[in-house]
């Protein structure tokens, strides 16, 4: 076609070769993202085009026979950074590792990324609650800490360049707390400021077995020296107590020190019967621990109590101490191991 082609007019200028005339619609020319425009194939110069994500809310854009520039001529805005949030590991009690991978620079220099995260959905890098993880394109990996236990946290990726930052996907998880599964248990007690074990800044406490059993204490009438502890951290020694000086087999501490098991390839087998402190506080968590399914509703501690007795606590009243007679009756008395972390 040579001749001047008029739309919405039959007097096209004489100098437009192309004359759009409208007072009810515009000029629509092709719209795409800045990945796809720099895709184009040798562009022309004069080559006109609507960059869908460039700037703050797009652009119009012209290839000057060098590079792209806006309508004023300046050089064209860039875009937003592309970037993805990777999968949350390593998560602790106060702690997790995350990263991101950043693909696509927008077209300028990633001056800054890194991940972000907070209680509430979508978080922002105007929360101090972040990482600074160097520049550039490509992945990175970051470390999280000061976290709360058994606390839901949302998390995302983020890149920064002149346009502005964006934001990968939005992960979320839950720090380690009582009952998560942990240490071939489950977690039953976090150690408070005045337990034995103790350490401010970190976290410690007791992991209850996933297995019980129901036993009887054993060597009824017998006194055994030093397994009278009653507090956090007497458990340990209790149970080294009664092995020793009771020969009898399937006990309630025996049971307990023979009892290991393989978890996430890891073996533990450094379990004890808790003293009557320690089992207090486990049950006190019974119902995020889950089990203490003894059809009797008592469970064994270490502790005795003269030649005949030993303490122990019902499911249904944790907070008092009962002492009972260390055959456990014609049934036996369900027992639980338990570790320190």
């Amino acid at each position: 076609m040579q001749a001047q082609v008029g739309i919405g007019t039959i007097t096209p200028n004489t100098s437009a070769q192309l004359d759009v005339n409208s007072t009810t619609k515009g000029f629509l020319p092709p719209r795409m993202t800045r990945l796809q425009r720099d895709l184009i194939s040798t562009p022309a110069a004069g080559l006109v085009v609507w960059c869908s994500n460039c700037g703050t809310s797009g652009e119009l854009q012209v290839y000057n026979g060098t590079s792209w520039t806006n309508m004023m001529g300046g050089a064209a805005s860039t875009s937003l950074p592309v970037v993805t949030t990777t999968a949350i590991s390593s998560i602790t009690f106060s702690g997790a590792s995350g990263g991101g991978n950043v693909t696509d620079n927008g077209g300028a220099a990633i001056t800054t990324r890194g991940i972000v995260w907070s209680t509430s959905p979508n978080p922002t890098t105007a929360l101090m609650t972040k990482t600074t993880d160097g520049t550039g394109v490509g992945t990175f990996t970051s470390s999280i800490g000061s976290l709360s236990p058994a606390t839901v946290y949302y998390i995302r990726a983020y890149a920064t360049n002149t346009t502005g930052t964006s934001y990968g996907s939005e992960l979320t998880f839950t720090t380690l707390g009582i009952g998560s599964n942990y240490g071939g248990g489950k977690v039953a007690y976090i150690f408070q400021s005045g337990d034995l074990g103790f350490v401010a800044g970190e976290t410690h406490g007791m992991i209850a077995s996933n297995d019980e059993w129901t036993t009887r204490w054993g060597c009824n009438a017998v006194t055994l020296p030093g397994a009278n502890g009653t507090g956090i951290g007497a458990g340990a020694q209790n149970t080294i107590d009664i092995v020793g000086g009771c020969a009898e087999l399937g006990i309630a501490a025996r049971v307990c020190d023979d009892y290991s098991i393989i978890s996430g390839g890891v073996t533990y087998s450094d379990w004890h019967l808790p003293s009557i402190t320690e089992l207090q506080k486990i049950l006190a968590n019974r119902s995020v621990i889950g089990g203490f399914n003894s059809p009797y509703i008592l469970y064994w501690s270490s502790s005795q109590n003269g030649s005949t007795f030993a303490y122990c606590v019902r499911t249904d009243n944790p907070g008092q101490n009962y002492v009972t007679n260390k055959s456990g009756g014609d049934y036996g008395i369900g027992t639980r191991a338990v570790r320190f972390f």
